[in-house]
């Protein structure tokens, strides 16, 4: 029989069926597998991911635990490496003298496991006893190795001398800036004292005065500090020099700050007399000069408002003294690291009130230099830099490195030509406002 084209006979489409359902059984069995396999793939992924996971959080707690022992360890090496002393530093309040007070403070800031602060009292003529009890305490405590008063007042020779004999701490370095005590019971006292070149600086105020054409200098003080020999002398010279110039020395009586009338008392006093002592002396060029620091803000705001009144001089000279607050003229922290940027700012105020040659300071602030480089000093002999605890290139050096200045030291001389060589003065030239203007 003869198959016709185009048709498949039955052997065909048996083979072809047998065909068919071998493909679809394999097509069965290779899908399911392939659904097997996904599925131990996605278990396996997600077992890995898993660990990734942990893997992570296990380094990270190795990490945070290798960073809390490297911070312990850093701990205990700077706790071993921690200083074993203290450096004391006494100054008064703010209202007594704020350039020392922000000095001792900023020297804390700074090193706080070093340096420890009081202050004594603002009646500290009428409460020596609080001022010596709080020296005391800085020796009683055997870490401080040095102890640093600025400004030296009353009570402070009496407490160096307990603390040397009674206390038997021959190996505390004491240092006095500004003594309110004369030199010969202060030096026995302290190691070494620093204070204001009066003698120089009253050469200083008296020419300035006549740089400036004045006709008369007002000497502002109370009978307390005309008892401190420095100021003497400075008076002493005053006279000399204002005698040889042709200027007219007059003395007046001003309240002392520490009495009944109080500093705010004082400081009335001066914002009243100045405008009395220019119209008795009107058509005359008038120099003022004050030796009391609290006062000064009060006699800079007066001459400022009195065109023929002058300014040569703070008792304390500094760009710092008085300056910002009757110029109102903010210190910023920056201004103590950049002096001169300040002094642009006074002077600008300055210029406004028509008194950039009526005014002049030091460029640097005295008081502030003397606790800076007194620390600057005390760390180095600490540290077994220095061999003995007053020498004079070292102050020098110290004081320098401290302040950034060439500073101006001499010992001081009395008026019977004894020298004290453990008495450092300082001194540096005025300041000319007119160059510090745009």
């Amino acid at each position: 029989m003869t198959n016709t084209p185009g048709k498949p006979t039955k052997t065909l489409s048996i083979i072809l069926a047998v065909v068919l359902v071998a493909v679809a059984v394999f097509a069965g069995i290779t899908y399911s597998q392939k659904a097997d396999l996904e599925k131990k793939v996605n278990d396996l992924t997600a077992q890995v991911t898993n660990l990734e996971g942990e893997l992570a959080t296990a380094k990270q707690s190795a990490e945070e635990a290798a960073a809390a022992v490297k911070k312990a360890a850093e701990e205990a090496a700077k706790a071993l490496e921690a200083p074993k002393y203290k450096i004391a530093i006494m100054t008064g309040t703010v209202s007594q003298g704020e350039e020392e007070y922000r000095a001792a403070e900023m020297l804390k800031n700074k090193y706080p496991d070093i340096v420890i602060t009081d202050t004594y009292p603002d009646r500290f003529a009428a409460e020596v006893e609080t001022t010596v009890g709080k020296l005391l305490a800085f020796a009683a405590d055997p870490e401080v190795k040095a102890i640093i008063m600025c400004q030296a007042v009353q009570g402070s020779a009496a407490a160096f001398t307990q603390i040397k004999n009674e206390l038997k701490r021959d190996d505390i370095l004491l240092i006095a800036g500004v003594p309110a005590e004369d030199p010969q019971t202060i030096t026995s006292a302290a190691d070494f004292v620093m204070g204001v070149d009066e003698i120089n600086g009253g050469i200083q105020i008296a020419q300035t005065a006549k740089d400036w054409g004045a006709d008369v200098l007002i000497h502002y003080s109370f009978a307390r500090h005309m008892g401190y020999e420095t100021i003497v002398a400075r008076h002493n010279i005053l006279k000399e020099e204002t005698a040889r110039l042709g200027i007219e020395l007059v003395d007046r009586d001003a309240p002392d700050p520490t009495g009944d009338a109080g500093m705010s008392g004082a400081q009335n006093f001066i914002l009243e007399d100045v405008p009395k002592v220019m119209k008795e002396y009107e058509g005359k060029k008038v120099a003022f000069f004050c030796t009391n620091c609290g006062m000064q803000e009060a006699l800079q705001a007066a001459v400022l408002k009195e065109p023929n009144a002058y300014y040569p001089l703070p008792c304390c000279p500094s760009p710092f003294h008085a300056f910002p607050a009757s110029l109102g003229v903010a210190v910023e922290e920056s201004d103590w690291g950049d002096i001169d940027a300040y002094i642009k700012k006074a002077a600008a105020i300055l210029k406004d009130h028509d008194a950039l040659e009526r005014f002049s300071t030091w460029p640097a602030p005295v008081n502030y230099s003397m606790i800076t480089g007194a620390f600057e000093y005390a760390t180095n002999w600490i540290n077994g830099k220095y061999a003995e605890k007053s020498v004079f290139a070292d102050v020098k050096s110290a004081l320098d490195k401290a302040t950034g200045y060439d500073v101006q030291i001499s010992n001081y001389e009395d008026g019977d030509g004894k020298k004290y060589p453990t008495y450092f003065m300082l001194y540096f030239d005025r300041v000319d406002f007119t160059e510090f203007v745009d």
